[in-house]
């Protein structure tokens, strides 16, 4: 493979058209005695004369010359001696093998075009001028009788060498130019990729610097950029034995749960899927060691409007929900230190104002303190509510109950909407397994979803309902065919007062709550929801809950409310 490489780099220095006297006189000399080798087999004689041994004395001169000397170090012009020098062995070589005079003048196109490719129209010059002082002017002297014959045959061999020389310096020209921008075209190309490298590494130190765990990944799913937090994050999800699990391996829950979540329904797999979501809460890294995270995803976008891939960010949220459970217990210790005793103090006040012996004084004296412990007790019970509404929690009643039962009726409710709209609404309910479940609160949330659908799908429109049970999850969706809605306005869709555009332009009533008390609700639960839509194709919102062999569902019903 060396003995390769090396002569192919002694082959490049004789082509080249810069650079390489040495190697390409020699390769001429070489050329020169191969045939004075075969010229002596049979004419010995011819090779001892004195013309050809000065021939050959003349090639050794130039090959002694351009292996001795550092010609590059050299004016330009000082590079045209030894191709000269080869000249003057070939005319010398010639005249004295007149009967071949053809087949040895080729050989004056090697250093001619030598000449041509070192210096260009110099060089060009330079071998027509040596080739008709070498060769033309003996053949004229030597010639008897001179003519238009004689004349244009002598002057053959310099025209041919001019024209070729001429087509040799073009080539290069054109060469030169070519050379020349893809030059300036690399010089661009690797001036943009130093600055996208650039941007790429400020890029990674701005997206390191947050402690949100951000991926990107392409519309295939594989990671294209990934931040020092998602790195801790996928540590933390990696199961201590493998080294390079798939997404379903990587330990996800659901929050508080032991239950798994389906490799489909995972952040990253529901982004690759196409999905834009908010605050899908899951907890990672192993059971008693888990983290809570807030995870979010949007599409990516290309110029042409294509999806191209996702961004999913991670937050930790764990020290939200730890505060979220101490205000919890916060509100149910408050509940029971002075709701109660309010109600005491109030019984009380009752019992004593019903004494007929009270003078009017004292009685009016009760009167005012039963008033005023009133309106305290008022004042708890709506701090009460404000705090669980705060925490994101509802007071719920718990009792076995089929999701597909309750989404049926639902349905029921909302069939005489569908048929005054002129729309078609469909239900697929799978029957499902009973979840301890606050019936009313769940029909109120069904019934917001089903009454959105139905007031943003025009005339003409499908709304469907169906009920699934997919692995460990309960699964309720309503899809509908109506306005949709933009990756933007997904963002901020369960936000208390929040409308989206279309909607505030549109007649349609509405405040902009609905959806935010259906997320409490669902949340409430320990489910989540989603919604995947595109503007002018509708909308699917979608409810998951898990089933948790931990907790049977006796032992929720027995459990009088979420807030405690």
């Amino acid at each position: 493979m060396r003995t390769l490489v090396a002569w192919s780099e002694r082959i490049g220095r004789v082509v080249s058209p810069s650079g390489g006297t040495g190697a390409k006189q020699l390769y001429f000399a070489a050329f020169v005695l191969g045939t004075t080798l075969i010229i002596s087999i049979s004419h010995v004689e011819l090779v001892l004369t004195p013309p050809y041994l000065m021939a050959l004395g003349v090639l050794a001169t130039a090959t002694a010359l351009s292996v001795a000397v550092d010609w590059e170090a050299h004016r330009p012009m000082w590079l045209a001696v030894v191709p000269v020098l080869d000249m003057i062995a070939v005319a010398l070589l010639r005249d004295l093998m007149r009967d071949s005079a053809v087949a040895v003048s080729l050989l004056v196109f090697i250093p001619a075009l030598w000449l041509a490719a070192r210096l260009r129209l110099r060089g060009v010059i330079i071998a027509v001028v040596a080739v008709s002082a070498l060769i033309v002017t003996p053949i004229l002297l030597r010639a008897s009788h001179i003519d238009s014959l004689t004349i244009t045959h002598a002057l053959l061999l310099p025209f041919t060498v001019l024209q070729i020389g001429l087509l040799t310096v073009g080539a290069l020209a054109l060469l030169d130019g070519q050379n020349r921008r893809l030059a300036e075209a690399l010089t661009e190309k690797q001036a943009l990729l130093e600055g996208a490298a650039s941007s790429q590494r400020l890029l990674q130190n701005i997206i390191d610097s947050v402690d949100v765990g951000i991926v990107v990944v392409d519309e295939e799913g594989d990671d294209l950029l990934m931040n020092r937090a998602q790195r801790r994050i996928h540590t933390l999800a990696t199961p201590a034995h493998i080294d390079d699990p798939e997404e379903s391996q990587l330990l996800l829950r659901h929050p508080g749960t032991t239950t798994p979540i389906p490799a489909a329904q995972r952040p990253v797999r529901r982004a690759v899927l196409q999905e834009s979501f908010d605050n899908y809460v899951v907890e990672v890294g192993p059971p008693g060691e888990g983290i809570s995270f807030s995870s979010s995803a949007r599409q990516i976008l290309d110029g042409h409007g294509r999806r191209t891939g996702a961004v999913v960010a991670f937050s930790d949220v764990t020290s939200y929900l730890e505060t979220v459970r101490s205000q919890e217990r916060f509100v149910a210790a408050v509940s029971h230190e002075l709701r109660t005793p309010l109600t005491s103090v109030i019984g009380y006040l009752e019992l004593a104002r019903e004494d007929e012996t009270l003078d009017e004084q004292t009685s009016g004296f009760l009167d005012v303190a039963h008033r005023n412990a009133d309106q305290l007790l008022l004042i708890v019970q709506d701090l009460l509510a404000d705090q669980v509404s705060r925490a994101g929690t509802e007071e719920l009643t718990l009792r076995p109950r089929r999701l597909s039962e309750i989404a049926r009726r639902a349905v029921e409710s909302a069939a005489p909407q569908a048929r005054e709209a002129g729309i078609v609404l469909e239900a697929d309910l799978e029957d499902t397994p009973e979840l301890p479940l606050d019936e009313k609160r769940v029909q109120q949330a069904l019934g917001n979803l089903l009454s959105n659908a139905l007031k943003y799908t025009p005339q003409g429109g499908r709304v469907h309902v169906r009920t699934s049970v997919r692995g460990n999850q309960l699964e309720l969706s309503v899809v509908d065919t109506g306005i949709g809605m933009s990756v933007q306005e997904q963002a901020k869709l369960f936000t208390e007062y929040y409308r989206t555009r279309a909607a505030r332009d549109s007649a349609i009533a509405g405040h902009g709550i609905g959806l935010s008390v259906t997320r409490r609700i669902v949340v409430a639960h320990g489910g989540q929801i989603s919604v995947r839509s595109r503007p002018g194709r509708g909308s699917t919102f979608t409810l998951r809950f898990a089933l948790d062999g931990a907790e049977t569902v006796e032992t929720a019903a027995r459990r009088p409310s979420q807030a405690g």
